[in-house]
């Protein structure tokens, strides 16, 4: 599948440059996939090539991937049509996080941390909201998605593998997406573990800290023959 002509949520496909002001994102309804961590073009083509759903642009402070505006807008600006751009953020005030998401035409963020509800209802207006959780404590309020990896509260990216069947004791109430530990080899297993409605993956697709064009392309292929052997659906039945 190519970027551009692969399955978008709800069918449709956006172009660099469409914005998140031009209308309401895409609510994802079949497993979505997203390349989290990328730092060059080439890591969205790859992505887009696979027949992901969305690459991710690391704008939190102080990890390995995190980028620079400037950086993510190059990354922004070269992402095959079609493909959701999702910043990631940790700690950053909302007024800071709709700032950069305006500045990039992103179409969706991944906040961890605390985040007011108010904030993130107003996001919730243009963009596409994925509220991390760890599984500890109580669910996060209002949002289109969780994002469940341990450690998620402090900005995740751990790439451990964990016991993937908590997120089916825990029930979650909104759609989700299973990160941590994931890889060619093991999001197939997971993912029937958990029935997410969405899979997130950074260092899983990584040679030697760089993405893996290759690894991009074989976890989308066993992601998606997870879905198709399933029905096509998550275990939210592939809930908006």
């Amino acid at each position: 599948m190519s970027g551009e002509g692969a399955h978008r949520p709800n069918g449709h496909t956006r172009g660099p440059g469409a914005g998140a002001e031009a209308r309401s994102p895409e609510r994802p309804r079949r497993l979505w996939i997203k390349i989290c961590g990328c730092r060059a073009p080439e890591d969205a083509a790859a992505a887009g090539g696979a027949g992901a759903d969305a690459f991710g642009l690391v704008l939190a402070p102080g990890f390995r991937r995190t980028l620079t505006l400037d950086g993510a807008r190059r990354i922004r600006e070269a992402a095959p049509a079609g493909l959701q751009a999702i910043g990631i953020f940790l700690g950053q005030p909302a007024a800071e996080i709709a700032a950069a998401a305006a500045n990039l035409a992103l179409d969706g963020v991944q906040v961890h941390g605390d985040v007011a509800e108010e904030a993130v209802r107003r996001l919730r207006d243009r963009l596409l909201v994925i509220r991390a959780w760890d599984l500890e404590g109580p669910e996060p309020g209002a949002c289109d998605f969780l994002h469940l990896e341990p450690g998620a509260a402090a900005g995740g990216g751990t790439g451990r593998a964990w016991d993937w069947a908590r997120a089916m004791a825990r029930r979650p109430s909104r759609p989700f997406i299973l990160s941590g530990g994931l890889t060619p080899e093991t999001v197939a297993a997971a993912c029937a573990a958990a029935r997410p409605d969405g899979v997130d993956v950074s260092s899983g697709v990584e040679t030697g800290g760089r993405k893996d064009p290759e690894k991009i392309a074989r976890f989308c292929a066993e992601a998606r023959r997870w879905r198709d052997a399933a029905g096509g659906e998550g275990r939210g039945g592939g809930r908006p």
